[in-house]
């Protein structure tokens, strides 16, 4: 459930300012079963020959988790197709539901949700040929809960690995060329670090870059987007910034044919894809074998770049005549 409510305050024709409120609430209800002394155990039986004998079959939690998230922005017109704005909002993530999964299912104290601040101010400009829009943006995460097992108690541990922030620059820029041909531009720079220890959290790339090319013409349109992700890194067990990801890129593009005329049919949609079509087979990610180095190991765990891949889909419109 989140309700939420909102007020647009128009100061001047220029100027705009809307604030808003909304009230994020999730309920969990799950039941932990015995497990035959494993994770959660007997739940009050006790083990015998690897089967629990006596003990509650399950425990069942209820729980609710409630966050207030506000948001503001201002809008301000420079001229009748360029203004700038600034914007304030907030995000919430609950704790996953495995943090039940415990000995006896006993949990002490009930982990809160975790909070996300970011910040942005930017611009956009437009013109019968072409777009820009540029922004700033800076967020703050109160990360999402991570879980490691203790080696003493072989127990699953949940901790919040620590706040980081992201900072960066994006630009995005749409040129018509004519003859329905148009050009897409798109870039970002930025760094995400967590803030104790200002190494990079896993899986943030420091840039990316992606150009596209797209026609129209009567009922066809037809796409070509090339996207290239910058350097990143994995974690490595409990350390961060442990493994080095390579910028990769992949290239998709799509045919649609789309019934616009006075038609029954009219609506009607059908798509052709194509993803990553050259085939690339990118390193993505890397799951060390062992925890105690970061070199490269024959039981490390790779994640490729998913192969060549060809669908099509048929959307169908009813439009029946008046």
């Amino acid at each position: 459930m989140q309700p939420y409510g909102e007020y647009e305050f128009r100061a001047t024709w220029r100027l705009i300012i809307t604030g808003g409120l909304k009230l994020a609430y999730y309920n969990q209800k799950l039941d932990q079963y015995a497990d035959n002394g494993k994770t959660v155990g007997c739940l009050g039986g006790t083990l015998t020959a690897g089967v629990c004998v006596g003990g509650a079959p399950f425990v069942t939690h209820s729980v609710g988790y409630k966050s207030w998230l506000p948001s503001v922005d201002a809008r301000y017109r420079l001229k009748d197709n360029w203004s700038v704005y600034g914007q304030f909002a907030t995000g919430s993530v609950i704790p996953p539901s495995s943090v039940f999964d415990v000995k006896n299912a006993a949990v002490k104290t009930l982990p809160k949700p975790t909070s996300t601040n970011t910040y942005q101010v930017g611009s956009v400009f437009k013109t019968n040929r072409f777009t820009l829009n540029a922004d700033f943006y800076r967020s703050h995460f109160q990360n999402a809960y991570t879980s490691y097992t203790d080696p003493v108690t072989t127990e699953v541990v949940y901790t919040l690995p620590g706040d980081s922030s992201t900072t960066g620059v994006e630009a995005e820029g749409n040129v018509f060329i004519g003859h329905g041909l148009s050009a897409y531009l798109n870039g970002t720079a930025g760094k995400a670090r967590y803030v104790t220890s200002a190494l990079w959290v896993a899986n943030a790339p420091q840039d990316t870059e992606t150009i596209g090319l797209t026609w129209q013409k009567n009922n066809w349109d037809l796409g070509f987007f090339n996207k290239r992700i910058g350097k990143m890194y994995n974690d490595n067990g409990n350390t961060n910034q442990a493994v080095a990801i390579d910028p990769f890129n992949i290239t998709n593009v799509y045919l649609n044919y789309t019934v616009k005329q006075r038609s029954w049919l009219r609506g009607s949609k059908i798509r052709l894809s194509v993803n990553n079509l050259l085939d690339k087979h990118s390193i993505v990610g890397i799951s060390p074998a062992f925890t105690a180095t970061s070199v490269a190991a024959p039981g490390d765990i790779l994640t490729l770049l998913a192969a060549r891949s060809i669908s099509m889909t048929i959307t169908g419109g009813y439009a029946p005549r008046r």
